[in-house]
């Protein structure tokens, strides 16, 4: 049987502006192929772990197209400014501006208040081309989840224009002769400057033009080597064009094996793969692979309305890892459903504004569509909550205990604005699970004063750190932050052997980092020896704990250990506001209250942990703030109309003003059982609203 003939490689796609040529089908089935693989990845489909690097396959698409663009216009003597900019607004902003209005009006409805006053910024961002550096500046420990974002995706746009902002500068004002070598310097130098800020700050070497450009460069360097006739020999060209399609198609689906770094090994190999590709002179494309040039076709659509889908439906699902396969089919609707939104965002606005939006008119259009969703944007922000509601934003805020800056990057000192006055009696040293106790501890600590000694997921445990052995460098549990975590608590505890006065050691954590074997082992302090296993873990956690109390009962310190307080596979008070705004809301239990027996199987290493640490030192006062939030079957996460929560786990700075002297009192020789009796009547009249 003969093979079917290939369709031939120019299709008519309408009249093209003056210079420019066809669009060659290859190129289209490369934006397919990488357009699926970011959806793939979305939609967190099994297989498609890399698809982020459709991404990469992207900018080096963009940088070839564009660069050979200017380069033929220039060639020709008719490259303009204008021209080119107005070109670049009529192909993007149309698609654009339909799906951030669109956006725009659905976000009252989908959002709680906290994730609006995120997408306000996105938005603002994306109209000024630098969403990238907004989600740059949205990233860390305690700010919003990135799948909640649903301009997210904007961040590779606002990189490319940038970029385009930049190049035609570069090559007009640059000799022909010296265009190839001006690109090759300014890839190389961006290539260098990732390896060196990427251990630095890994974020901002994802999100930032500088330590991207090298992947729009590789596509510049691939179109002025075609327009100087100096590519490879079209047969060392052929030769790679298979291996080339087979690494597009297998490196995503294994990006592990290449290192946990990005953009790294894997980008490489999957941007000089695309780089080959489009070296190669035009060939034909089997018919087989027609859908996927017809997918190409829209593929700047389909990248658009996918991520909002996904995004809206994050949010309405406040349990991320709560009934997995119901989430996974709703996942695989939102995908499938951008599909037809897509092709008709294509036909409707992307291919006929083109012709439309020329001169004048294109401009009062643009200009106005950017006015309008910046009005909207301003107009969200400004928009108040009702009266008498909780103010969700304030209470989801990060809870840093006295400050930010006691989120210590540094040795501790006993900063200022770590303690409430000189001479403080109390101290608590632990993790961001002790920063949550803080507002409570102030209250219970009084004139005494308290001093303030923490470390995101950096517990007080002297002589163990826990470990992520997949991370690059720069990631938390990877070096440098090993080091600093073993650092800080040393710190720590030389600073409590020069201050006497600190009468009493508050010790908490999360302690999931340090017990949960399947993601993290621990580093010995001493001999950079690795504990794995459960057991293991557990046993050398409790070894080093009780060592500290030693050392601190030896100094003359009365200590404390305080447990976690239960948590939920949910984001509680977000649960809590969409509850109260009566948004769509999944995922969650009735009520947003925490089940005892799922809390006891998710954290049933970290109940061992605490139940032995109990029996292990009888004098050791070990708090828990179960009896005072649960029952038998549910935890309480409300008292008297006030979210105790702030996220899945950590307490808000109210709960912690209500719990902490509550929990404290056991110390102090009082009862718990007395504030536990009001959780029945409580649950009652919660059950009977319900």
């Amino acid at each position: 049987m003969t093979s079917p003939a290939p369709f031939p490689f120019h299709r008519p796609h309408g009249p093209h502006a003056a210079g420019e040529v066809p669009l060659r089908d290859d190129i289209q089935a490369l934006r397919a192929i990488a357009v699926l693989w970011v959806l793939l990845y979305h939609a967190q489909i099994p297989g498609a772990s890399g698809g982020y690097l459709g991404v990469d396959i992207f900018f080096v698409v963009s940088g070839y197209l564009i660069t050979g663009l200017i380069q033929r216009a220039l060639q020709r003597g008719d490259f303009s400014f204008r021209g080119f900019y107005g070109r670049r607004a009529r192909r993007l902003l149309p698609a654009a501006y339909v799906v951030l209005g669109a956006t725009l009006l659905a976000a009252p409805w989908a959002l709680n208040r906290t994730e609006q006053l995120d997408f306000a910024g996105q938005l603002l961002g994306a109209l000024g081309f630098a969403n990238n550096v907004v989600l740059w500046r949205q990233t860390g420990y305690f700010q919003g989840a990135s799948d909640l974002k649903p301009l997210l995706h904007f961040w590779s746009l606002a990189l490319e224009e940038q970029y385009y902002l930049v190049l035609p500068a570069l090559l007009v004002f640059s000799p022909g002769r010296i265009r190839l070598g001006v690109a090759a310097a300014i890839t190389a130098g961006s290539a260098a400057l990732l390896a060196w800020w990427q251990p630095i700050d890994a974020s901002g070497a994802f999100y930032l033009l500088p330590t991207r450009a090298w992947e729009l460069g590789l596509g510049s360097i691939g179109a002025l080597m075609a327009a100087s006739g100096r590519t490879p020999s079209p047969r060392a060209l052929r030769l790679l064009s298979w291996p080339a399609w087979a690494l597009l198609l297998v490196v995503p689906a294994v990006p592990q094996v290449f290192g946990a770094a990005h953009p790294g090994p894997a980008a490489w190999i999957v941007g000089l793969a695309t780089l080959a590709l489009l070296l190669r002179e035009p060939a034909s494309v089997p018919r087989a692979a027609f859908p996927l040039v017809r997918v190409g076709d829209w593929s700047y659509a389909l990248y658009l309305v996918h991520w909002p889908l996904l995004a809206f439906l994050h949010n309405a699902w406040v349990g991320l890892k709560a009934d997995p396969h119901a989430l996974m089919t709703w996942r695989i609707g939102a995908a499938l459903l951008a599909f037809p939104l897509a092709w008709a965002l294509h036909r409707a606005v992307e291919r006929p504004a083109k012709a439309w939006l020329t001169g004048p008119r294109g401009a009062m259009v643009l200009g106005g569509g950017t006015v309008a969703l910046a009005m909207g944007g301003i107009a969200l922000v400004l928009h108040k909550p009702p009266a008498g509601a909780i103010d969700f934003v304030e209470l989801r805020k990060p809870n840093y205990g006295l400050s930010a800056n006691c989120d210590a990057e540094a040795p501790f000192d006993g900063r200022e604005d770590c303690r409430t006055r000189a001479g403080a009696r109390w101290m608590v040293w632990g993790d961001s699970y002790a920063m949550h106790l803080v507002p409570g501890l102030v209250r219970v600590a009084g004139d005494q004063g308290l001093v303030q000694a923490t470390k995101s997921s950096c517990g007080p445990f002297p002589g163990l750190t826990p470990v992520r052995p997949e991370l690059g460098r720069g990631h938390s549990f990877a070096s440098p932050w090993i080091e600093q975590c073993q650092t800080f608590n040393a710190s720590v505890l030389r600073w409590l052997e020069r201050h006497p006065e600190i009468g009493t050691v508050v010790l908490s954590s999360l302690l999931t980092q340090y017990l949960d074997a399947s993601k993290y082992q621990l580093q010995r302090t001493r001999d950079g020896e690795r504990v794995r296993g459960e057991a293991a873990m557990r046993a050398a956690l409790l070894e080093d704990m009780s060592a500290t109390v030693r050392r601190l009962r030896a100094m003359g310190k009365r200590v404390m250990v305080v447990a976690p307080p239960p948590s939920a596979p949910f984001d509680i008070a977000g649960c809590l506001e969409r509850r109260q705004a009566r948004r769509w809301t999944m995922g969650a239990t009735p009520g947003c209250v925490i089940d005892v027996k799922d809390d006891a199987q998710r954290r049933a290493a970290e109940h061992r942990f605490i139940d032995d640490l109990a029996r292990a030192d009888g004098r050791l006062p070990v708090l828990r703030f179960e009896p005072l939030l649960c029952n038998a079957a549910i935890c309480q996460v409300e008292r008297d109309g006030v979210p105790l929560y702030r996220d899945q786990g950590h307490l808000s700075r109210e709960g912690s003003r209500l719990l902490m002297p509550a929990v404290m009192e056991e110390v102090t020789g009082q009862t718990q059982m007395a504030w536990a009796n009001t959780l029945t009547p409580t649950l009652s009249r919660k059950r009977e609203r319900e």
